[in-house]
């Protein structure tokens, strides 16, 4: 079994407080009163205290509780408790392929949204796996994203579809995906977009499949009945795949377009500031 150092090391650790004091910055240093995702926007109400845990947001310390009992309490906001994310994490054994390979990115891109609804006291859960509440206990969300790696052969549709037929349908969800499977596969996250769930989609492809270089050979290989062909990169070859993958990538940009999905492509080398703030956020993501 992987480690969660593997994929979640100090450096990524690192990355992640950058991205959220960037983020901060750009809002102009607020800290009540933050964005949150999708439908939780709006204005911050003041609700009440709860204890301080290991990891809190320092400045929403109530130092004048502090001065009259001599404990720590953090101010609590109204949607600092109702925002949630779902994030919904494409297993399928395609996540494997590329150099770096997909997958890498594609968790900790989950990791990121997670860490952000629970640094603004909200919480996050990963599709299939129990709620995560509080930013101390963000390791919990870092083991179950260690243990989803790219074994399945089923991609976004079963998953989305679990989630449509549930009685209520997330208010925000996240789907971390490469996007290559048939458009038909979105149609679940329709119905979800319908019930007034809002979705960002995260397009992870690697630099190979983004822009394949002539020479060579490259094994393609199914997901589901293990079959391999070998295919030539010659010109003529990377000009077809070239023209199929755009008319896909249209494809899929026109139905997010059309169901008012935040819709971001990036490729499996990029960081997580070139990914949030360099893609998401001029996408029109609320971070």
């Amino acid at each position: 079994m992987t480690d969660t150092a593997e994929i979640f090391d100090s450096a990524f650790l690192r990355q992640l407080e950058a991205l959220d004091a960037a983020l901060l910055r750009l809002r102009g240093g607020v800290g009540e009163g933050a964005r949150g995702h999708g439908r939780t926007q709006g204005q911050s109400e003041f609700r009440g205290h709860r204890p301080y845990s290991p990891g809190d947001d320092l400045r929403r310390l109530d130092w004048n509780a502090y001065g009259r009992l001599g404990k720590f309490f953090m101010r609590e906001y109204e949607r600092e408790r109702t925002e949630h994310v779902t994030i919904l994490l494409d297993c399928s054994r395609s996540m494997a392929a590329g150099t770096p390979p997909k997958h890498l990115l594609a968790r900790r891109t989950a990791a990121a949204f997670g860490y952000l609804a629970l640094k603004r006291g909200g919480s996050a859960t990963l599709v299939g796996q129990p709620v995560v509440e509080g930013v101390a206990r963000f390791s919990r969300l870092l083991e179950q994203l260690t243990n989803a790696g790219p074994v399945s052969s089923t991609g976004v549709a079963g998953q989305a579809a679990a989630l449509a037929q549930h009685g209520r349908a997330p208010s925000d969800l996240v789907v971390v995906t490469d996007g290559l499977e048939p458009l038909e596969s979105f149609r679940p996250l329709q119905s979800l977009s319908e019930r007034r769930t809002s979705v960002t989609l995260v397009q992870v492809l690697s630099p190979d499949e983004l822009d394949p270089t002539p020479g060579g050979t490259i094994e393609l290989r199914g997901l589901e009945e293990g079959e391999a062909i070998e295919l030539q990169l010659d010109a003529s070859t990377i000009a077809a795949y070239r023209a199929e993958l755009e008319s896909h990538l249209e494809a899929l940009n026109t139905v997010s377009l059309r169901n008012g999905w935040t819709l971001a492509l990036t490729d499996s080398e990029a960081d997580l500031q070139q990914l949030f703030i360099g893609k998401l956020l001029p996408a029109g993501a609320s971070l």
